[in-house]
């Protein structure tokens, strides 16, 4: 009786330490995530002295500006005159038609720092989405094989991915409204497909990128060009 008794009660004992269940450590968070800022693209498009019209070089390198800040019509600029400039309607005038013909509206703020005369700027605000530092095996390879955290390069691949194809960084702070789209774009290229006509790749990206970087260069340091620089409010409405 004696032994049944001891052997129950060993048996109590290590079911008792099997149901128990030790508290595991939190799961650790991922680590890694996408940063958005706001951004603002300044162009400072350049006038001859006591002239409103725009020259022709200036107005092909503004358009390869606003080609390769990526506006979209319906997209809002910001135009600004040197301070003190006699022609400062009529120069930003000039512009916001220019503007008009790309279907981007024209919204006049304060001059920036810096902005020299006989200029006048075109402000553009964009959102861009930077990729976590990856790889990052600062980890050991080895690991704890607890199952409790992730290794420290977990994430990195689908992030970066990510971050490089998203068309609006914008979005990933704040979501836009949804509506109807045309599906007209993607039925043709059906069809085009079909057909066997479907179009090539187009490599003017590429050449009105080398354009506007060529003919560009930092409007605060005196001359007309393109310079941005992260703007720690927020960002108006697009």
């Amino acid at each position: 009786m004696l032994i049944r008794t001891l052997i129950a009660l060993a048996a109590l004992a290590a079911l008792t330490d099997c149901s128990s269940e030790q508290p595991l450590p939190p799961p650790a968070e991922m680590g890694k995530s996408i940063r958005v800022e706001h951004v603002r693209v300044q162009y400072a498009a350049a006038f001859a002295p006591g002239v409103t019209d725009l020259p022709a070089s200036e107005a092909t390198r503004l358009n390869a500006f606003l080609d390769q800040a990526g506006m979209l019509p319906g997209d809002r600029a910001f135009v600004a005159a040197a301070p003190g400039d006699p022609l400062a309607s009529q120069r930003t005038g000039r512009i916001a038609s220019l503007l008009a013909r790309h279907g981007l509206g024209a919204e006049p703020v304060p001059p920036p720092p810096g902005l020299d005369p006989n200029h006048v700027a075109v402000l553009v605000d964009r959102y861009v989405a930077i990729p976590p530092a990856c790889p990052d095996w600062s980890d050991d390879p080895a690991g704890s094989h607890s199952n409790s955290v992730t290794s420290s390069n977990y994430g990195c691949a689908t992030l970066s991915n990510f971050a490089q194809m998203i068309a609006n960084p914008r979005d990933l702070t704040t979501g836009r409204q949804l509506g109807p789209e045309a599906g007209d774009p993607a039925a043709d290229a059906v069809e085009r497909y079909r057909t066997g006509a479907v179009k090539p790749l187009s490599s003017g990206a590429s050449s009105s990128s080398s354009g506007a970087s060529g003919g560009a260069s930092s409007s605060s340091g005196g001359s007309s060009g393109m310079s941005a620089s992260a703007g720690s409010s927020p960002a108006p409405s697009q």
